[in-house]
């Protein structure tokens, strides 16, 4: 294992290998009798590769581990069946009903561990900021700029949640009939960058900017003290990601079968 400045501490460590996405996570993803498809812009592909490189050391890697990521994936949706982190949502009625979108305010619910669902987020965010994942660039996979630092300060309980950024969790009513994940990316606002990934069943997403006003922070996961929660239909924006990715990546011949 190699020896190298830790970017979560600061400090000149043996890193062990770390995963973008927790290592779990795979598994929720793989189609019965084989592996995960892998979605690039380039490529489509069946694989057994997980996202992972030298990145963290081991002290740090727990940090990230047990600030969120062991408690989040036993609740995450599987195909066409139980959708724990749902069900203990929609335990209480919701808060707000507008339309087909309903909003829940997470801090009065006990089985909702909201500080272990906001260290998770911005766990996956930050390692998405500050490292490439990939052996083609240097160039980390999302540019969180000057605010990457002050998530990393987060991340290891040295100041409060960071300003200038809105956290916001959405999650797909059941039943699922799409079980994947989607690593950050940015997204398409104009006003400041955003920043989205999902996993079975929630996707999270994070505005970053001096230009964030007051409205969205008050209707935030991160900055409201109700920590709200949105349950809506978002999975016909997910099905156009993926139809574009589809059409215009190059497909491995593995993937014959499902192309048939």
């Amino acid at each position: 294992m190699p020896i190298q400045k830790c970017p979560l501490c600061l400090e000149t460590k043996t890193v062990v290998s770390s995963h973008l996405m927790p290592a779990g996570m795979y598994s929720y993803c793989r189609p019965e009798g084989g592996h995960h498809i892998s979605m690039s812009s380039k490529l489509v592909i069946e694989t057994d590769r997980q996202i992972q490189d030298y990145l963290l050391c081991n002290e740090c890697e727990g940090i990230l581990n047990k600030g969120g990521e062991t408690w989040i994936l036993p609740l995450l949706s599987t195909y066409k069946g139980s959708f724990p982190f749902y069900d203990f949502l929609t335990k209480f009625k919701a808060d707000v009903v507008e339309g087909e979108t309903s909003a829940y305010a997470a801090v009065r619910n006990s089985e909702i561990d909201t500080e272990n669902l906001l260290h998770f987020a911005m766990g996956v965010f930050w390692k998405a900021g500050v490292h490439s994942w990939s052996g083609s660039r240097t160039a980390p996979m999302i540019d969180l700029g000057e605010f990457a630092d002050p998530i990393r300060r987060f991340l290891r309980g040295e100041v409060g949640f960071p300003d200038h950024m809105a956290l916001m969790i959405g999650v797909l009513p059941p039943p699922n009939k799409w079980i994947a994940f989607y690593n950050p990316y940015q997204g398409s606002n104009t006003q400041w960058k955003n920043f989205l990934f999902h996993v079975p069943g929630i996707e999270f997403s994070l505005g970053v900017g001096k230009e964030l006003d007051n409205s969205v922070r008050e209707e935030s996961f991160s900055c409201n003290p109700a920590r709200p929660i949105l349950v809506l239909n978002y999975l016909p924006d997910l099905l156009a990601i993926n139809k574009y990715v589809w059409e215009n990546a190059r497909k491995a011949k593995n993937m014959e079968k499902y192309l048939k």
